[in-house]
């Protein structure tokens, strides 16, 4: 008698991992052997806001549009021979009392430079200010007219509304942070540096120190020197190296009062503190915080630990549309040069876009960026800058077409290390995904990695792989203008233990 032997056969488990919300963003916070492989373990000049992976931001030279004639446009020359080291946007009253947009440029040459916002003199004008140091400058009723007021850690007041005479100030004091505050100037200086000073009531040029007349307040807890002063909530709020105080200053100066609102072993970057509609916004050696009155709160910032500690003294930031942007340096741990990293001695080489509302984070890499200035004109609203390196004879706008001076941009989404769900091994036989424009994926796992080019097609695409290892990861990386990758989906199969 025969008996019919069954052998057993092995069929493979398989598995589809879908990475259908690249909005989830980056995370360096989390272990990426923990972290979900819908996160980015890195990301840069890729645009995270939407589900789908597109192209990010990118740089072109700044040219201004007047939306009441046509949208015609004005671009501007620099002085010849210079490099801009500051750059500023205001509205002044000339002597007529019409109010004028005005871009006021500090270059190297300690030259201060104007031109008109949309204006047919596309071309800057001396102002007639010569300063040692880059000024700090801010706008106030002087006299019934919008004027610039301006001044630096080096050099005295000006008072500037685009006349050949600008007003100084009876005393040569040396200012390196300002705000208007109640018919004030509260100021910190370069030479006494845990010092405020203010002016006197309704004259914005007396700084002598008398009852009547202005004076100064010296702080000398160990929260350190002051780096900014800013006003808001009816307070002025004085950003040190390691806390942050508040004065109270209505009206006579003998009612000022200081009050402490925190302080930290962490220092905190004067440069990076801006005013962002109902809070102030600022980086530390601990992340980003906020502070709307009486405390500091912390952000969920995600990439904190990839930021360069050393060099966030060179750090700057602004607010514009509801988003807190910030020039820094970022360590990214490979070995890939974008943009002004093929260049020696740059300070900066990432713009940080962050959402205060989402706290989402967008990254763009490859610019050096100095100085950040908001261009506003009527309903124009441009986020402009200045950079160090071979691109410091011009200023940049930020735009959406993934380009920088019309060089594309390396563009990166880097998935973690993951185990899927599971420790067992496993064999990724392919990748779905549609794309619209050529893309390079690299699928790796602890063991070996794959790299496969894939061309645009109008369809989904099933792209074969062979890559086996305990922890899976995925790259999607492009050097096209544009990208858009929608519904890339993983294929496993899990091998018998």
């Amino acid at each position: 008698m025969y008996y019919k032997k069954n052998i057993k056969t092995y069929t493979p488990q398989s598995y589809s991992y879908n990475l259908s919300d690249f909005s989830r963003g980056v995370n360096k916070e989390i272990d990426e052997n923990l972290l979900n492989i819908n996160y980015a373990n890195i990301a840069y000049n890729v645009n995270l806001d939407n589900k789908s992976l597109r192209n990010g931001h990118g740089v072109k030279e700044f040219v201004a549009y007047d939306p009441y004639f046509d949208n015609q446009e004005y671009s501007y020359q620099l002085p010849e021979g210079t490099k801009p080291l500051g750059l500023w946007s205001f509205k002044v009253a000339n002597e007529d009392g019409e109010i004028e947009d005005i871009i006021l440029l500090y270059c190297d040459n300690k030259k201060l430079y104007f031109s008109y916002l949309c204006d047919i003199a596309d071309f800057f004008l001396e102002t007639g200010i010569t300063l040692e140091a880059k000024p700090v400058i801010l706008t106030y009723v002087y006299n019934g007219l919008e004027t610039a007021v301006i001044c630096s850690p080096q050099d005295p007041m000006y008072i500037w509304n685009g006349t050949p005479q600008p007003v100084n100030s009876e005393k040569a004091i040396h200012l390196s942070s300002m705000c208007s505050h109640y018919e004030r100037l509260f100021a910190s200086s370069s030479d006494k540096k845990n010092v405020i000073r203010f002016s006197q009531d309704f004259d914005i040029t007396n700084w002598e120190e008398t009852s009547e007349a202005g004076g100064f307040i010296q702080l000398v807890d160990e929260r350190g020197d002051i780096s900014k002063v800013l006003s808001f909530n009816d307070y002025v709020y004085i950003i040190r190296e390691f806390g942050i105080s508040r004065l109270s200053a209505y009206g006579d100066q003998s009612e000022f009062n200081i009050t402490h609102i925190n302080l930290s072993s962490n220092r905190i970057f004067g440069n990076t503190a801006v005013l962002c509609g109902d809070r102030i916004v600022v980086l530390t050696n601990n992340g980003l915080h906020y502070c709307t009155g009486g405390s500091l709160y912390k952000y969920d910032f995600k990439i904190n630990s990839l930021i360069n500690k050393d060099m966030m003294e060179y750090a700057c930031a602004c607010y514009f549309n509801g988003k807190y942007y910030l020039a820094t340096r970022i360590d990214f741990e490979d070995d890939k040069q974008v943009g002004c990293e093929q260049e020696e001695g740059y300070q900066n080489n990432v713009l940080i876009e962050f959402d205060l509302e989402t706290q989402k984070i967008n990254i763009t890499r490859g610019i050096d960026i100095c100085n950040l200035c908001v261009m506003r004109y009527e309903n124009m609203q441009k986020l402009t800058f200045i950079m160090h390196g071979t691109n410091s004879n011009m200023i940049g706008e930020l735009t959406d077409n993934g380009e920088l001076f019309s060089s594309n941009l390396l563009k990166t989404w880097q998935s973690p290390l993951s185990d899927l769900g599971t420790q067992k091994t496993k064999v990724v036989k392919s990748i779905s995904l549609l794309t619209k424009n050529k893309v390079t994926i690299i699928v790796r796992s602890e063991k070996e990695e794959q790299t496969i080019v894939v061309m645009p097609y109008d369809k989904t695409q099933k792209i074969l792989c062979n890559v086996v290892g305990d922890r899976i990861g995925v790259e999607f990386t492009t050097t096209e203008g544009a990208l858009h990758i929608s519904n890339p989906t993983i294929n496993v199969e899990l091998l018998e233990e």
